[in-house]
């Protein structure tokens, strides 16, 4: 948790105003195949504001969306606003690792209390395989990203401690056992997976995979720790809604056999409008959603 709530944010002038939400979703490869939310045809889940462009101190964050849950949805019966962004504010001309701290600020501004995010993982366990539904406790990030928010060294004093909402992720684990796939499995909070990061867009190398491995690491993606550390420095919960598209022998298979499993269908994120749909993306967008209905904004980890 941070010590000390950052609250306070450099002004700048946006395009568009930024909404008062207390949800977000962040979403990413887990629904490349389709349109989200528009795509699930939810009853009383509506698109408030679509293509959305904001500035922040260090430029752009473009494609997000403020969507409504209606009150009929909610726990506590109100209609519940949600800002939603495109595949982690990744810019679709360039890499550029530094997006989730213009995503982060954004919903600092916005007053965001819990973030969700969606993305798929490569498997370093030989028991979590293709299609397997995994919610993170921890993260392995050894760089400790430089794009921090916070505002200097001597006024806040973080802590790694619990970097994933525990109560978010009942949650989640909660609605993907019934959503989920029969073929798969639902690894909850309790099962304790660690995520390493690695930066991408380069999948990991067989010496990398058997590294993080020996270090802990189940599961290895691009774009967890670095939210993870975002979240928690603005003072949000957070949690993932993730997917296995790399099993580990992957890694150690002939260079003409792709790492990802054949089963799995990837839109390219340069699409603007997606040509493939498969089970896993409609699944697991549905579990997103299903989550984003039952959260409540009372949390045990404040």
């Amino acid at each position: 948790m941070v010590i000390g709530r950052l609250r306070e944010g450099i002004k700048v002038m946006s395009e568009q105003s930024i909404p008062r939400v207390d949800f977000a979703i962040i979403t990413g490869s887990t629904s490349w195949g389709l349109r989200f939310p528009e795509d699930l045809a939810e009853p009383c889940v509506s698109v408030i504001e679509t293509s959305m462009n904001f500035s922040t101190p260090w430029g752009q964050t473009k494609e997000w969306k403020l969507l409504e849950f209606d009150g009929r949805l909610t726990p506590e019966g109100r209609s519940r606003r949600v800002l939603c962004v495109f595949s982690h504010g990744w810019s679709a001309e360039e890499i550029d690792h530094s997006a989730s701290r213009r995503v982060f600020w954004v919903l600092q501004q916005a007053g965001v209390r819990k973030v969700l995010t969606g993305s798929t993982v490569g498997s370093l366990n030989k028991a979590i395989l293709e299609k397997d539904f995994v919610l993170a406790t921890d993260v392995i990030e050894l760089t400790q990203t430089a794009y921090s928010l916070l505002a200097g060294r001597f006024r806040y004093d973080c802590s790694g401690k619990q970097l994933f909402c525990p109560v978010c992720a009942g949650i989640v684990e909660k609605e993907a056992r019934k959503l989920w796939p029969s073929d798969a499995r639902v690894y909850g909070y309790g099962a304790g997976l660690v995520a390493a990061h690695s930066w991408g867009p380069r999948l990991q190398s067989p010496a990398e995979v058997n590294a993080y491995r020996s270090l802990g690491a189940d599961l290895i993606n691009h774009s967890l720790a670095p939210e993870a550390t975002l979240a928690r420095e603005i003072g949000a919960c957070f949690v993932n809604v993730s997917f296995v598209t790399a099993a580990y022998m992957n890694y150690f298979s002939p260079p003409n056999i792709n790492v990802l499993g054949a089963g799995v269908q990837l839109a390219q994120a340069t699409l603007p409008r997606y040509k493939k749909v498969n089970l896993t993306d409609d699944q697991t967008t549905k579990v997103k959603s299903a989550c984003m209905r039952r959260a409540t904004r009372a949390c045990s980890t404040f």
